[in-house]
């Protein structure tokens, strides 16, 4: 077994450096001096692959090194030769490993701290600048070059390089943080469907090229505006999805910039200014993306707690409703127990007491086993267990209106009742219990009508009623010689007699509304909830902290 894992290591690191050989040859095509493409594969490779196998990158980075200098060595001569010899990933190392273990680019598996990284990148295009510079200044000639031309050539050492990272860097990080092994087609899918991507290819690929062709076409100074309108759009697209959309636009734009640069060795101080002001532009959309970012974290992580307290609020009403209602049966069955025990007992005294009704003893154990069935009825009606919902409020409600002398009529509409949730018929039914007890606590409400009505809206189920209360004052005398059946309504009703704002809570657990209405004569409660979605009622993964950590 040892021997299998000793051959794959080895088959391992071969082909990482022939693998990133082949890709330094390939792209070798599209780097210039101003715009070295090797840079950013360069670190990319550094941040992402395990130190093992550090050394086949530097191998498969000397080989096609040495094959590009080689040619030169009669034309620049051989120190030139010798010094560019030396793979430019080698002084990079040491940087990256004390960035990798002091501030680490990847906190987390599935994270970036982009402050970091930002930090990698530029002490990374330091190095490479010192490494080029010092090999510019000892390998060339003194008669070859002038005094004033290390500190220009230092100048395009750090910008060209900077800008080639800040080119390929951002999109390797995407792919570290987003790939799935196995989930590659469904990925693909989700970029293609997202707005990020519909954004870049509907507005910010047209109006980057537009402004870029402007920029290359136009005569002073309208260049330099036209690159100053780039920015519009990138800063736009930051804003709405975080570094993503800089990382994107960065590279759009920087891209449409450099590539039509000439490529001659001295470049003019056009150049130098257009690359310096893309390297602070660039970086800045890059601190303000990933503090957006970090911004659309927060409020992601706000809104899923928020769903998991509207989450846990529905299951605990839920399950305070089924032990009610286990409650209501058992009541239920002692009730008609103590029916089946008194009977035999009234039975038995009849024969000792002939007029054993007229007793208070008889009316004693009859109103307690009354009370016994009114409790259980109150706690969950029969009705509501055997027919449903609107068999509850046509009977349940109805009957405990007119022993308080209140006129009742219900208007039951609409389709999808059996489809909805049980939480939301309960609290369907809680609710407009609670309406009916608020409006019937007016001395002047002699009438309720309760409108409900279920439909279905794209998908999404719903329930809406209003419970209109008909305030007359010729009502009051009847209302005051009711007064001791209304005062146990919100008992019969299993009601707690909330206040508007405690129902609007009730309601909102469902995503819900509820208004109150005074029009002449009558008052108006309209409550709307909408049905539980199948991804609310699975727990939601608490999000990772923050941080300055962004996905």
């Amino acid at each position: 077994m040892a021997k299998v894992s000793w051959k794959s290591e080895w088959l391992a690191q071969i082909g990482v450096a022939v693998g990133y050989a082949l890709l330094y040859v390939a792209i070798h095509p599209l780097s210039t001096s101003h715009w070295p493409i090797h840079a950013g594969v360069r670190l990319a490779c550094l941040l992402l692959l395990p130190y093992r196998f550090w050394p086949a990158l530097l191998i498969g980075e000397a080989v096609p090194n040495f094959y590009e200098v080689y040619p030169c060595l009669d034309s620049l001569g051989r120190t030139w030769v010798i010094v560019k010899s030396i793979p430019p990933l080698l002084p990079i190392m040491p940087i990256v490993w004390w960035c990798r273990e002091r501030m680490p680019p990847f906190p987390a598996k599935h994270f970036v701290d982009i402050k970091a990284l930002l930090v990698c990148v530029l002490l990374c295009s330091v190095g490479g600048m010192i490494y080029s510079t010092t090999a510019y200044a000892v390998a060339i000639p003194t008669h070859a070059r002038s005094v004033s031309s290390v500190p220009i050539a230092s100048i395009c050492f750090l910008l060209g390089p900077y800008l080639a990272i800040l080119t390929v860097v951002p999109w390797a990080v995407m792919a570290k943080l987003d790939y799935r092994t196995g989930h590659f087609k469904e990925q693909v899918r989700q970029i293609v469907s997202s707005r990020l991507f519909l954004d870049t290819v509907a507005l910010l690929i047209p109006s980057i090229l537009i402004l870029a062709w402007l920029k290359h076409v136009v005569k002073e100074p309208l260049d330099e505006i036209a690159s100053l309108t780039m920015f519009i759009p990138m800063a736009w697209l930051t804003l709405r999805h975080g570094w993503r959309a800089a990382a994107v636009s960065g590279t759009i734009a920087i891209t449409c910039i450099c590539l039509p640069i000439p490529l001659e060795d001295s470049l003019d101080p056009k150049s130098y200014a257009t690359m310096a002001f893309l390297v602070i532009g660039v970086t800045s959309l890059f601190v303000l993306g990933a503090r957006i970012s970090a911004q659309l974290m927060q409020e992601e992580k706000e809104r899923q707690s928020a769903l998991n307290v509207q989450r846990f609020a529905r299951q605990t009403m839920q399950v305070g409703e089924q032990r009610m209602r286990q409650t209501s049966q058992a009541l239920e069955y002692l009730a008609g127990t103590l029916h089946v025990t008194n009977s035999r007992l009234l039975e038995q005294m009849r024969r000792i007491v002939p007029n054993i009704e007229s007793h208070a003893f008889y009316k004693q154990v009859m109103a307690a086993q009354t009370q016994v069935y009114q409790l259980a009825e109150s706690m969950h009606p029969v009705a509501w267990r055997e027919r449903g919902l609107p068999a509850a409020l046509n009977d349940t409600v109805a009957r405990a209106l007119d022993e308080a002398g209140v006129a009742y009529r219900c208007e039951i509409t609409g389709r999808g009742f059996t489809r909805l949730e049980p939480s939301v018929l309960t609290a369907t039914y809680r609710v407009v219990c609670e309406a009916i007890v608020y409006v019937t606590s007016r001395l002047a409400c002699n009438r309720v009508r309760l409108v409900l009505r279920g439909g279905e809206t794209h998908g999404k189920r719903w329930v809406v009623f209003r419970v209109e209360g008909v305030l007359d004052d010729t009502g009051v005398a009847n209302a005051v010689y009711f007064s001791d059946e209304r005062q146990r309504l919100a008992t019969k009703l299993g009601a707690s007699a909330l206040e508007l704002p405690e129902m609007r809570d009730h309601v909102s657990i469902f995503d819900g509304v509820l208004h109150m209405r005074t029009p002449k004569g009558k008052l108006q409660l309209t409550a709307l909830l909408h049905d539980v979605p199948q991804e609310a009622q699975r727990p939601a993964t608490a999000p990772a902290p923050l941080r300055l950590w962004v996905k």
